[in-house]
This record gives C-alpha cells, sequence and structure tokens, in this order.
C-alpha cells in the first residue's frame, strides 16, 4: 500500500508567485494493481507522481510504502529507494542517441556495481519478453515508436522495480500503440507489479486493465474510481 497523509507541495513557497502545485492530498494506492491520475494541465497530477516516485519532496505531509516512511528520509536514501523501488517511464522516453538499445537498458543499473553479465542477461530476458530481443545491438534512434516505448518500459524495469511509474506515456502514441502498452500494463501487474500513470487520454482511463482513476484539479482530489 502507498499512502499519503495530507501532502503539499509549494513553489516559491513564501515568495511572490507561490504556487500551490498538491493541496493538502491524502489518498491510499492498491499495490498489484494499476492506478491513473487524470486531470487539465496544472492539475497537480505530474507533482503528484513525483512526490510518490520519491523524486520530490513534499512541502508538508507524508508519504509512507507498505507502512515505510520514505518523504523525510536524506537524499542518499532516497536515491536508494528510487532505484530500488521505482521504475520510471518518461513521456519522451528519454533514451540515450547513439548507444544501443541494450546499453541504454543496463544504464540504471551501472551506479550497484552488479556483475555487468548478469545485469545484460537480465535486461535480454526483458527485452524477449518485450518482443525486442533481435534489436539488442541496435542504436536506439532506429527504433520505430512502439519499440522505443517498450524500449522505455524495459530499462524502467531493469532493476527488477515492483512499481512502475509513468507519466503520460501514450501521449504520442496511436491507437494500435495504445492497445498494445496497456496490454504490456496488464501483463506487468499480473506478474505482481504496481503500475502508476497520468494520461490525458480517454483510452487509458476507460481501459480494463485499469484498476483506479483519480481525478485532479488545482492541485486537489475531486473523484476517484475503480
Amino acid at each position: 500500500m502507498i499512502s499519503l497523509h495530507a501532502v503539499t507541495k509549494l513553489y516559491n513557497e513564501g515568495r511572490p508567485g507561490e504556487v500551490r502545485a498538491v493541496d493538502n492530498v491524502s489518498l491510499e494506492i492498491e499495490r498489484d494493481a494499476v492506478t491513473v491520475f487524470k486531470g487539465p494541465s496544472g492539475s497537480g497530477k505530474t507533482t503528484l507522481l513525483s512526490i510518490i516516485g520519491c523524486m520530490a519532496r513534499p512541502s508538508a505531509g507524508r508519504v509512507l510504502i507498505d507502512g515505510r516512511l520514505v518523504s523525510g528520509l536524506p537524499e542518499r536514501f532516497l536515491t536508494e529507494e528510487r532505484r530500488s523501488t521505482f521504475g520510471f517511464v518518461f513521456q519522451r522516453f528519454n533514451l540515450i542517441r547513439g548507444l544501443s538499445l541494450l546499453e541504454n537498458v543496463t544504464l540504471p543499473a551501472a551506479p550497484l556495481g552488479e556483475d555487468p553479465r548478469e545485469v545484460e542477461a537480465r535486461a535480454l530476458a526483458r527485452l524477449e519478453a518485450l518482443g525486442l530481443a533481435g534489436k539488442a545491438a541496435m542504436p536506439v534512434e532506429y527504433l520505430s515508436g512502439g519499440e522505443t516505448q517498450r524500449a522505455a518500459i524495459a530499462r524502467a524495469l531493469i532493476n527488477d522495480a515492483p512499481i512502475l511509474i509513468a507519466d503520460e506515456p501514450t501521449a504520442n502514441l496511436d491507437t494500435e500503440l495504445t492497445h498494445r502498452f496497456l496490454d504490456i500494463v496488464g501483463a506487468l501487474r499480473d506478474e505482481g507489479r504496481t503500475v502508476i500513470m497520468t494520461s490525458h487520454d480517454p483510452r487509458i482511463w476507460q481501459a480494463d486493465h485499469v484498476n483506479a482513476v483519480i481525478s485532479m484539479q488545482d492541485g486537489r482530489i475531486v473523484g476517484e474510481y475503480a
């Protein structure tokens, strides 16, 4: 269970132009499920996703993961929490041009000091599961849009993270690729992983693989349904 208690995030705190991006949000997110945050631009959903994923600290309030307080950890512990608990898929995927698909996927494991052969074997297994093993040596700039997305998912899971966080992951995908992405999400949930996403896309909100949809506006939760 991921629990948020009265979480608030302020930018320019105490100065002119202060912005209350997240406003006193209390929420519980189920593990082994798919949860989607929806809302207009500026509603606070991406900021809240960053706080959940330990990429940003709340200005007030607490975040707990399976009963462990994570929002107040020192930075070096937060870094370890991000590496071991979360995998991230960004809207623009952020793969590094000039590196091969395999090199991109293994990159997040480099700071952990693992045996490179074990990391490579794990990466190839994940690429195989996502239908990309045959392109492991290909520079990522030559991948198609759907392949790039699957590559980003493989990279996010290289450290076997139990929670996958994705910010607008289908924003640049057509309907066919969106449905393929949802099938991957469903398979990850069936593996026992937790998936948390933001999305403007009704195809995501209405998908059978999604367990809960949380609506946000002006930094607050205005609706929640399963």
